[in-house]
């Protein structure tokens, strides 16, 4: 079993007062050791044990192993349990001082270390560092502790039955907090670690054995000694320890009304601990029962389930109408939940999204919200009842005190530490995000820019070469025996580039949440998505519309590139450019190329034209240009009525290259501001950044894979 992951407070001996860089004491029970003050005031300390701690959390050895350096200087602040809870009270007037000396001290098996250290005072006349060493030196460490205050990531861990947080890795240490009742920290963001008020072990399973079972089994074990030592009496059965309570010691309850005085007498003298057991107690064993029985056979949720079994459990006196009343009163409060865990919205319909985690149905939720395509997209239709689903805020304030925090947490997939004022923001961006990324993806039409440019990836926001390659000509032949003779290597012409952001910011108001103004937020995706997907397709056929310089100083198009034309597009004027293509050289070489065109770039106002001259099925005689038969890209937003292009296939002949930063090529979505804090909203707007990064240009030789009618 781990050990508790709490904080210790150990005095050190003069002899054991640490130095710099040397090792911390290993940590030892309170209970088990002898303290003395050292000589400057310092305290050694436990600052976390690995293994589960009272709060659910656990902490393997290998996360503590790696958070040692963060809490290295980490400041001690002296705080009630509530203060440390909410993450208030750092105050200088709180500040006592600072652990040194960190290091993590390995356990006896696997995560059971513990990360140690030194608390140094920063007065050690101070009253709260005096009453610690004080506690020290009388033994009584015990009634005060250390508790974490950190930032860390977390994923589900599960024993038995109950979720714990497993720390991953620490990114912060806020603070170490002096408080009565020390946890042990662990979870996704903000850890704040003291100790709630706790059941003991078999108290938190409902283990609690009932009195009637006790004197039960108190009377088997006196009358049947050898019959007491077959059973196990934390296992056995209800039905069973009853019949075989009946089978040694007699009927629990006198059966005939003849006997009923007697038996009254005797019952009510029966002061002692041979006691049998009275009518009274027998009716509670059957409610006790009934109770199991309606809570097992119920629709609540098994947490739900396993506390009310505790609950009638422990109680010594109930009634059948109350067992019923608490099954509804349950029922009624987790009227939004399944028994997977998963959130009913009734505003949305009873058929509305169910799936087993409430973080990934409040997630479903607004992607159905934003996606007409989506299955449940008509059952949520209110903006402003996904937010109060969320937040817990029914009158739609934005302010921090108006959420319920325990919902959010579970609606977030968070913590209920890590809920500040910027998580309801950053969930609908994530919705907004994936909403526009799939009507990115799909916006195939403003995708051809890829017929005519090649993507690539680039790491950072430095320049990027692209030099020359090939132009070596046919290989030259090798006699036997003969040497490899080097090949001439071609130009040192290089292309360069560099990508570039490109974003801008949309808003969501109050306003818009509280009137339920539902269509404007659905376009935001949408509008984002258009705007990204449109900026990037006219980025590269701007290119070709533009005409601007390249790497060798010169147009695109030139006369000196041979291939700038100025004659309106026909079949004759096709097979010329096509000539042109054809009759480019390769550099170093001199050979011919011999790419032809593989797509006409035009406006709207040739496309008929362009059309009837390659597309035309009822021509069965085809002339030698229609036999060729490119793909057609109408521009969308060229203007130009009468310029005309031709482009290469890019596999064969490349002629301009796009990268993305990191490969990523679709565009992000940030929250732009730090909302104010104790509220959802900065000046009651969230605003949202969309950023996408990019950059490219024609590569050598590029312009030979092109080419281009200017007609006046």
């Amino acid at each position: 079993m781990p050990l508790e992951a709490q904080t210790l407070i150990e005095a050190q001996t003069p002899a054991e007062a640490q130095t710099p860089g040397a090792p911390a004491p290993r940590p030892c029970e309170a209970t088990h050791a002898t303290f003395r003050e050292a000589a400057d005031g310092s305290i050694a300390v436990t600052l976390i044990r690995a293994g589960r701690s009272g709060n659910n959390n656990y902490y393997p050895d290998a996360a503590l192993r790696e958070a040692a350096p963060l809490f290295e200087g980490a400041r001690v602040f002296a705080k009630s349990d509530a203060e440390h809870i909410k993450g208030g009270g750092k105050d200088v007037r709180n500040l006592i001082g600072g652990v040194y000396g960190v290091q993590f001290v390995e356990g006896q098996g696997p995560d059971t270390g513990a990360l140690t250290g030194t608390f140094r005072p920063i007065s050690p006349s101070d009253p709260v560092v005096q009453k610690m060493t004080e506690a020290v030196q009388r033994g009584m460490q015990h009634l005060l502790g250390l508790s974490i205050d950190a930032m860390a990531r977390t994923r589900p861990r599960r024993e038995g039955r109950t979720v714990l947080r497993e720390a991953v890795r620490f990114s912060r240490v806020n603070s170490v907090d002096l408080i009565v009742e020390p946890g042990a920290g662990g979870g996704l963001d903000r850890l704040s670690e003291a100790a709630a008020d706790q059941p003991t072990d078999k108290e938190e399973k409902g283990e609690a054995m009932p009195l009637w079972k006790q004197r039960l089994l108190e009377a088997i074990q006196k009358t049947a000694p050898a019959q007491y030592a077959a059973i196990n009496p934390e296992t056995i059965g209800d039905d069973e320890l009853v019949n075989l309570h009946e089978a040694v010691c007699g009927p629990l309850v006198p059966g005939d009304a003849g006997a009923a005085g007697a038996g009254s007498d005797n019952l009510r003298e029966a002061k002692g601990e041979d006691a049998p057991v009275t009518r009274a107690e027998l009716q509670m064993l059957q409610l006790r029962q009934k109770a199991s029985q309606r809570i097992a056979a119920s629709t609540l949720p098994g947490p739900a389930k396993q506390r009310l079994q505790t609950q009638f459990e422990r109680a010594e006196r109930f009634t059948e109408a109350e067992i019923d009343q608490a099954i509804k009163a349950e029922g009624e409060y987790l009227a939004r939940f399944t028994e997977s865990g998963s959130v009913r919205v009734p505003a949305f319909g009873a058929g509305s999204i169910e799936v087993g985690d409430r973080s990934v149905r409040v997630r479903e939720m607004l992607d159905a919200f934003f996606n007409p395509a989506h299955k449940n997209h008509g059952a949520v239709s209110s903006l402003r009842e996904a937010y109060i689903e969320i937040t817990g805020d029914k009158r739609v304030t934005g302010r921090m005190e108006h959420c319920d925090m325990g919902r959010m947490a579970e609606s977030l997939g968070v913590m209920r530490e890590a809920i500040d004022s910027g998580t309801f923001a950053s969930a609908l961006g994530d919705s907004i995000t994936r909403r526009m990324q799939e009507i990115y993806t799909g916006e195939t039409d403003l995708d051809v820019w890829r017929k005519v440019a090649t993507v690539g990836s680039v790491s950072d926001f430095r320049t990027q070469e692209r030099i020359q390659i090939g132009g070596y000509g046919n290989l030259p032949a090798v006699a036997e025996k003969g040497e490899y003779t080097a090949l001439s290597s071609p130009s040192d012409a290089k292309a360069t580039y560099k990508v570039s952001k490109r974003g801008g910011t949309e808003t969501v108001t109050l306003e818009t949440i509280k009137n339920d103004d539902v269509n404007t937020v659905r376009r935001i995706p949408l509008e984002l998505a258009l705007a990204a997907k449109n900026t990037l397709y006219e980025f590269v056929f701007d290119f070709f519309k533009d005409n601007g310089n390249i790497y060798d100083g010169k147009a695109l198009y030139h006369s000196d590139h041979g291939n700038l034309f100025t004659t309106a597009l026909s079949a004759d004027e096709f097979a010329k450019h096509r000539l042109a293509m054809l009759k480019q050289t390769r550099s170093g070489s001199g050979k011919r190329l011999a790419a032809a065109p593989r797509t006409l770039l035009i406006p709207f106002e040739l496309q008929e034209l362009a059309y009837n001259l390659f597309v035309r099925q009822q021509n069965l005689d085809k002339t030698f240009v229609q036999t060729i038969n490119p793909e057609i890209i109408p521009v969308s937003y060229w203007t130009d009525d009468k310029d005309w292009v031709t482009v290469a296939d890019t596999n064969r002949l490349p002629v301009l290259e796009v990268s993305f930063l990191d490969g990523r090529q679709e565009p992000e979505l940030f929250v732009q501001d730090m909302p104010n804090v104790g509220s959802l909203f900065a000046n009651d707007t969230i605003t949202y950044k969309i950023r996408h990064i990019y950059g490219g240009a024609v590569l050598v030789d590029g312009y030979k894979g092109t080419t281009k009618a200017v007609v006046a």
